[in-house]
């Protein structure tokens, strides 16, 4: 996205975000099971506790938010936010057939919310800052609308290498189908080295910054075909106007692609993410 304007990347990211929405709401309650190991971390850095009001940015198809909404209960309330009105009714979905009462959704640009100062007691963002142009500014707007004392957590994604399933797909998609890979976005390990996500934070005024790492060793079961649905949170409407040939050419790419990491009958996977935490004074 060199040689753009933040807005024509925001533009474009957003576009790219709309096209994916249908195939994110339709593997959000898979990917939610398989996200505790992410989640958890994330509402411990901020102390999630019953009767918080936590905003979650980049909520995508709604985690953490609606895991938080259970855990604050009816006296807290969790605003899920995100730059695109298509993922915001995924969660909306998803928050109405779970029966929660206590969860918000508004459109937001995380670089100037639409909130008022020390709005609320934390902030999350799971997963989103690596796809705004401007990121010290989208976590100095976190800062602006925390309490004083208040925590923000952001999590994102280690570097390329330590996360298999970027290796493999990234291949795929740039060597067999001949697609750019982050097509309309930022790198998802944009922030991987350590102390990419702690400038950041400080860049934003935050204090008491901390930057943890998370790391995972998966063993998944190659006939399971494992990695269908991040191929649809990938390529989103784009999949589904793949030919059936087409599309057992890159089911197949991806099971060879995968196979350099075989451990037995195990396909042995890597996660590499890291935590960046900061209080507001």
């Amino acid at each position: 996205m060199t040689g753009r304007s933040a807005e024509e990347q925001k533009r474009v990211t957003a576009e790219n975000w709309a096209g994916r929405a249908a195939a994110w709401g339709q593997w959000a309650e898979r990917m939610a099971r398989l996200a505790e190991g992410l989640n958890e971390p994330l509402m411990s850095a901020i102390g999630i506790a019953p009767g918080m009001h936590v905003l979650d940015l980049a909520s995508g198809a709604g985690e953490p938010a609606l895991t938080m909404a259970a855990r604050v209960g009816p006296q807290g309330e969790v605003t899920a936010s995100d730059l695109v009105p298509e993922m915001l009714a995924v969660v909306q979905a998803r928050a109405h057939a779970a029966g929660l009462a206590n969860v918000r959704f508004q459109q937001a640009d995380m670089e100037a919310l639409p909130f008022a100062e020390a709005s609320f007691e934390a902030v999350t963002c799971r997963l989103g800052l690596m796809y705004v142009p401007n990121p010290s500014r989208a976590a100095g707007e976190a800062r602006r609308v925390l309490r004083p004392g208040g925590r923000a957590a952001f999590l994102v994604w280690g570097p390329h290498e330590d996360n298999t399933q970027f290796v493999v797909l990234d291949d795929v998609f740039h060597n067999v189908m001949g697609l750019e890979p982050h097509e309309g976005a930022f790198t998802p390990t944009r922030f991987g080295a350590a102390g990419d996500v702690t400038r950041v934070l400080l860049a934003a005024g935050f204090a008491e910054v901390e930057e943890r790492e998370l790391r995972f060793n998966p063993r998944v079961d190659p006939a399971s075909r494992f990695w269908r649905p991040q191929l649809g949170l990938r390529l989103g409407d784009r999949l589904e106007r793949l030919s059936r040939p087409e599309r057992e050419r890159l089911d197949a790419a991806m099971a060879a692609g995968f196979e350099r990491f075989r451990d037995g009958d195990r396909i042995q996977l890597r996660v590499h993410a890291r935590l960046g935490i900061g209080r507001k004074h």
